[in-house]
């Protein structure tokens, strides 16, 4: 299991980033794919803004913006239909996979 996984597991998430480069690594990975230098982790804040979104049957899904410009798709919780713009914060597992959810701000 990598280091993503295991923080994960703990509903931590983090970013890969290269000091060297001065650029995030997503999809996460322990080493630079620019200059192959060992990466920094950053714990990321979980806010971020949904960027579009889609229903299916009562559930939503969307894509929503984090730190550094990382972009992630994962169910939106809502008591209200989603607007784009609007904050969320994610929440984040791992059980044989990387899960992400997101719950509306302010709802």
């Amino acid at each position: 299991m990598t280091f993503f996984e295991e923080q994960l597991k703990q509903g931590i998430f983090q970013i890969s980033y290269c000091e060297k480069c001065d650029e995030k690594i997503w999809p996460p990975n322990e080493i630079c794919h620019v200059c192959f230098n060992e990466v920094e982790w950053k714990k990321s804040k979980n806010l971020g803004k949904i960027i579009e979104f889609s229903k299916k049957d009562s559930t939503y899904f969307g894509l929503v913006e984090i730190d550094y410009g990382i972009r992630i798709m994962g169910e939106i919780s809502s008591t209200s239909i989603p607007k784009t713009g609007q904050s969320v914060t994610m929440n984040v597992s791992f059980d044989s996979k990387p899960h992400y959810s997101f719950i509306v701000e302010n709802n």
